[in-house]
């Protein structure tokens, strides 16, 4: 099969770029597999077609207009072409309306999610789920906020996998009484929420640490969480890393006892499924984690990890504090994380998403 895809990158730099660079090597394995991204992409892949022609992730008509000319140029013999982000959506599925290919798109979260109000946006991505064969999230609550504003056709639920090679235990690396999250400092992700439930266990467990790895472009909210750790006394418990590489992402999950994303629904700003559920499950490391979002497919509660309401720092403490008073819980969850990140291998998804495109393809011939 010869499978064209869009991406804004390919490489570990964040999630979604993660995603794209793990998806295109394993479904690579079997197929003949086509990558265009943007022009000022950071890659790290050794796929050989590789085209850094698509604009910069604005959503915009230009950008529209400049992957549907690079769609036609590279992508005109594909069996089918996967858009893995929304931006490049509208103009690829334009394109492989003119050329009669199969389309279909990844629904991640927040990005997948037109408009309420009358735009131009909100034609153009109309447009793509009107066009789409069927369509793939990792989210039950993204295609659920999706059809709340446009109709769309049938969407098929395909879960994000892992890199056992990158992501597996490590003997050496002692558990410490640590928190761990993991993704860009945003609202939607909660690390103030976790600040909070620490702010609660300080003096239970005056060891309990927080590390937080992610960018920290939005200084706003930067500045609010470094202000609130002074508030509650956590300064020198709370600490940053920006910028690290798998490495050391791997360490710290490890050293970990337990990961936490306080995710929340921020203004219409939400998660997908994020890649470091499986990320943690697999070096052995408890989620805590908020009800949506993927998780309910991910997190069986008391088995590797525990679901909690949205923006309850006074859960996510009790459940930190029921994982950390319990050796027996600890190491029960431990076991079953590692279990449930193997069932979840990339080379597991790409069976699944073989089978997809095979749907798709004949999908599209009926139509």
């Amino acid at each position: 099969m010869i499978i064209g895809y869009l991406a804004k990158e390919l490489s570990s730099g964040h999630g979604t770029a993660r995603y794209a660079r793990s998806l295109a090597e394993a479904m690579s394995a079997d197929n003949d597999i086509m990558v265009l991204v943007a022009t000022d992409s950071q890659n790290e892949t050794k796929l050989d077609k590789v085209y850094k022609v698509l604009p910069g992730s604005i959503f915009s008509l230009s950008a529209q207009i400049k992957s549907f000319f690079q769609v036609l140029r590279f992508l005109r013999h594909c069996d089918i072409v996967h858009a893995l982000v929304e931006q490049y959506g509208p103009g690829a599925a334009l394109a492989c309306h003119l050329l009669g290919i199969p389309f279909t798109m990844t629904l991640h979260g927040t990005y997948a999610v037109p408009p309420k109000k009358f735009s131009l946006k909100k034609i153009m991505m109309r447009y793509v789920y009107w066009r789409i064969d069927i369509s793939t999230t990792g989210s039950l609550y993204t295609e659920k906020k999706v059809r709340e504003i446009v109709p769309m056709g049938k969407c098929r639920f395909i879960p994000n996998g892992v890199n056992l090679e990158k992501f597996h235990p490590l003997l050496e690396v002692k558990k410490k009484n640590n928190l761990l999250t993991v993704g860009m400092l945003k609202s939607r992700k909660g690390a103030d929420l976790v600040v909070e439930a620490l702010g609660l266990l300080k003096n239970r467990f005056p060891d309990l640490t927080f590390d937080i790895v992610g960018d920290q472009d939005e200084y706003s909210f930067v500045d609010n969480l470094k202000s609130r750790i002074r508030t509650l006394g956590l300064v020198g418990r709370v600490i940053f890393h920006e910028c690290i590489d798998d490495t050391e992402l791997l360490k710290l999950y490890n050293q970990a006892k337990i990961f936490v994303l306080a995710a929340r629904d921020s203004g219409g700003h939400f998660e997908g499924f994020p890649m470091v559920f499986y990320e943690a499950n697999a070096c052995g490391t408890p989620i805590i984690t908020t009800k949506g979002f993927g998780s309910e497919y991910v997190i069986k509660n008391g088995y590797n990890g525990y679901m909690v309401e949205q923006d309850n720092p006074r859960e996510i403490a009790d459940r930190i504090s029921e994982i950390l008073s319990d050796d027996l819980l600890a190491q029960s969850m431990y076991t079953h994380g590692i279990e449930e990140a193997r069932k979840h291998t990339w080379e597991e998804i790409a069976k699944k998403l073989n089978l997809f495109y095979s749907d798709a393809i004949s999908i599209h011939a009926k139509r």
